[in-house]
């Protein structure tokens, strides 16, 4: 079975989930955000692997990471090679990440073309409030329209109530490499229906071609390139800040937006007038330039 994941980071986290048995011992941790010193101290011991043990192994895994949500895209069935211009931009400011990505997306394309003859079941993640990722399900299901090769999506819930608590989920990038063992309970076959739906879903999209795509009440909408920028101007925080607080704070508040893109709707606004800039970025970060807003422009 393929595992396609569509993004790097949820990849990863499924590549780790298929190579580990419960109670399999952990030499360390994953990664450790926050929290205090005790439990960041506490994170780093050795431990036991508390997730299920899922089928098969890492070698399953793929990641198609086309970032479908944003750009042009109405020759992706004929000229792929314009996504690969698209990811150039997205990651401009990190040298060979789009390089990388691009070899890692060849590889997931290729091995589902030889999908459509072999009939290698295909098992999706996506979290549907992530414009990107149900994309890459309407995409995938595209793609093999004409296939009888066996698909199926593991939609990852909204909300989970676990141990006196609720956990939100936007996107798969938020799941704990742990806990994906436990989502495929939610795992649905794709009919034969379903996969001509949401092929024909990505028609309308290609056709509309809009240069950027959300999730309005559950659904994917075309919408224009500024349609995020409400949220950057309602996290501006007063006199000069640091580009990378502004993008924290919007990505806190709007789910299925990528860091990379508001960088690029910050860098947008700049070139208007509407932030000035006031120191610029330093060789490690892109986003660590320090800018501030115009006094002479009434932005709203």
């Amino acid at each position: 079975m393929i595992e396609l994941a569509f993004g790097e980071s949820p990849a990863g986290a499924l590549k780790l989930a298929k190579s580990m048995k419960r109670g399999e011992r952990l030499s360390g941790t994953i990664a450790v955000f926050g929290g205090t010193k005790k439990e960041r101290r506490e994170a780093k011991k050795p431990r036991n692997w508390s997730g299920i043990t899922m089928e098969g192994c890492s070698k399953d895994v793929e990641a198609l990471t086309l970032a479908l949500d944003i750009g042009d895209i109405a020759e992706m069935d004929t000229d792929i090679i314009k996504r690969k211009m698209l990811l150039d931009g997205l990651f401009a400011d990190f040298p060979g990440a789009s390089d990388e990505l691009w070899k890692t997306n060849m590889n997931a394309l290729m091995r589902i073309q030889e999908a459509r003859t072999t009939l290698e079941p295909v098992r999706m993640w996506i979290c549907s409030d992530d414009p990107a990722e149900v994309c890459g399900l309407y995409y995938t299901c595209r793609l093999m329209s004409d296939s009888q090769t066996p698909l199926s999506v593991v939609r990852i819930p909204a909300q989970i109530e676990k141990d006196n608590s609720i956990t939100r989920y936007h996107s798969t990038r938020e799941v704990p490499a742990e806990d994906f063992g436990a989502f495929t309970e939610y795992e649905e076959s794709i009919s034969d229906l379903q996969r001509r739906v949401y092929a024909n879903n990505w028609g309308y999209l290609t056709h509309e071609n809009a240069p950027l795509r959300t999730i309005i009440n559950g659904r994917v909408i075309s919408v224009p390139v500024d349609f995020y920028d409400f949220a950057l101007r309602s996290n501006i925080p007063e006199g000069e800040f640091r580009v990378a607080q502004l993008i924290g704070r919007t990505l806190n508040q709007i789910p299925g937006v990528i860091d990379s893109w508001l960088f690029l709707r910050v860098q947008a606004m700049i070139q208007s007038g509407e932030l000035i800039e006031i120191s610029a970025v330093s060789d490690d970060h892109p986003y660590s330039g320090v800018v501030k807003r115009s006094c002479e422009k009434d932005i709203f």
